[in-house]
């Protein structure tokens, strides 16, 4: 089973198509959750979820300046307070798990999974580093509670979709889909994609 995460919407947003876009996956082999917004409740739910086990676990997000799928390098223990979370709480820059190592690594097969997804026609990159507001946060909570587990865990940060109309070149819904169900593919286990599901 894999884990595949989204979030809810954030920063003005009506809607964010990218906790749609896990559970539109979520099926026979596919666990889907969509994470808040928030500092002080995305902990808890990670720990939660991953008390199960879980052959992989694949968290994604929205990036609006990025026009394609970013698969993160590097999750950094590090709060940033230039933005506030759906609460309204800004955090003092200081770390997401104090006392955790500075950063931890992806531990998905990155450069396998740009290729796989370039060779799709979908345009793909590897980024350093997942920032540091919620997505951060929740990439190296996800690491932390995995650390020491042969669970494979990584990042994905997704370009904006057209009718967000913001950021950078948009990929469509669809294309997204296509993208996640080959990374999810390659985690390590088929999407159980329902038929007909896009975004509400």
């Amino acid at each position: 089973m894999i884990l595949l995460t989204g979030f809810e919407p954030f920063g003005g947003l009506r809607r964010n198509p990218f906790g749609e876009l896990a559970s539109a996956l979520a099926g026979p082999g596919v666990a889907a959750a969509v994470l808040p917004v928030e500092y002080a409740r995305i902990a808890p739910e990670l720990e939660r979820l991953l008390a199960e086990p879980f052959d992989a676990v694949i968290l994604t997000g929205l990036a609006v300046g990025r026009s394609c799928l970013s698969l993160e390098r590097v999750a950094i223990n590090f709060r940033d307070r230039d933005r506030p979370d759906n609460a309204g709480r800004t955090p003092e820059e200081t770390a997401v798990v104090p006392g955790a190592p500075a950063a931890y690594f992806s531990t998905l097969p990155i450069e396998t999974l740009r290729r796989s997804l370039t060779a799709a026609g979908l345009p793909a990159e590897i980024s350093l580093s997942a920032g540091a507001y919620l997505c951060n946060a929740a990439f190296f909570l996800a690491r932390h509670l995995l650390e020491g587990r042969a669970t494979p865990c990584g990042f994905v940060h997704l370009p904006p979709t057209p009718d967000l109309a913001v950021g950078a070149e948009p990929l469509a819904f669809e294309e997204q889909l296509r993208g996640l169900e080959r990374i999810v593919s390659a985690a390590g286990s088929p999407p159980g994609r329902r038929p007909g599901s896009g975004p509400s």
